[in-house]
């Protein structure tokens, strides 16, 4: 089963691995220290890039002191077996873990240098907790500022399956009773410059202010090559349970 796992680690990306000590033993039946050290670090080797790894460990005190150990390599998270129903359940633990993770990632991303493209529009991915611009995060669900809620509202289509248009004063309505309509305007051009910013530093694209978001004679809206897409952490391929013996 290990050797599946490994062959499984070298032919395929993963977003997080699930690695349970419970039903684990080394070769000699006993769960020892060293050897799940060991196995996490040939993991974190096998993969090309960082993954989080969460444990899932039994109540026993045997598990509780293997996890003190691992902690201490740099495990992502845990969570104990029977997993709980509420409350700190397994769902709750990924989000969790994928959350942290891509926050660290995003600030330690480094900045891309070389020629600079001109920027021709693409996707952007609304994940529960992010949006995505060409695979760029460029805002954070419970971040401080407006970014989140803009593009929530921007992001929206009318009965002609276009972009919706919203006015300042609408905007601002929509952004919450205390958001006067110069404070809408002011966000938008944050907003704007963050693009701008992280399409040119991250990406080498040059994104212009009104290259994602314009404005016209009836107010904001989206420019047609950008594409909106739902997204969900968990929809595709992106978890790996690994359980060897």
């Amino acid at each position: 089963m290990q050797q599946e796992a490994n062959e499984l680690l070298a032919i395929h990306e993963y977003n997080l691995i699930l690695l349970d000590l419970k039903i684990l033993s080394c070769p000699s039946g006993e769960r020892s220290p060293d050897y799940w050290g060991n196995l996490f670090k040939h993991i974190r080797a096998r993969m090309q890039r960082r993954v989080p790894v969460i444990l899932m460990t039994g109540q026993h005190q045997q598990c509780v002191d293997l996890m003190v150990e691992l902690s201490e390599l740099g495990v992502d998270g845990s969570i104990s077996m029977p997993f709980p129903t509420t409350g700190r359940t397994l769902l709750y633990v990924m989000r969790d873990v994928l959350r942290k993770f891509r926050r660290q990632r995003l600030l330690s991303e480094p900045i891309i240098t070389g020629q600079m493209k001109p920027f021709t529009g693409g996707v952007l991915a609304v994940y529960p907790t992010r949006f995505e611009l060409c695979d760029a995060t460029i805002a954070l669900a419970g971040e401080k500022g407006y970014a989140w809620s803009i593009l929530n509202i921007l992001k929206e289509k009318n009965a002609q399956d276009r972009f919706v248009c919203i006015s300042s004063d609408v905007l601002a309505n929509r952004l919450g009773p205390q958001v006067s309509q110069p404070s809408a305007v002011q966000s938008v051009r944050t907003l704007r410059r963050r693009i701008q910013r992280i399409m040119r530093d991250r990406l080498s694209l040059n994104c212009g202010m009104h290259d994602v978001i314009v404005n016209d004679r009836i107010g904001y809206h989206l420019l047609d090559w950008i594409t909106v897409e739902c997204r969900d952490d968990y929809s595709e391929d992106l978890l790996f349970v690994l359980q060897t013996t």
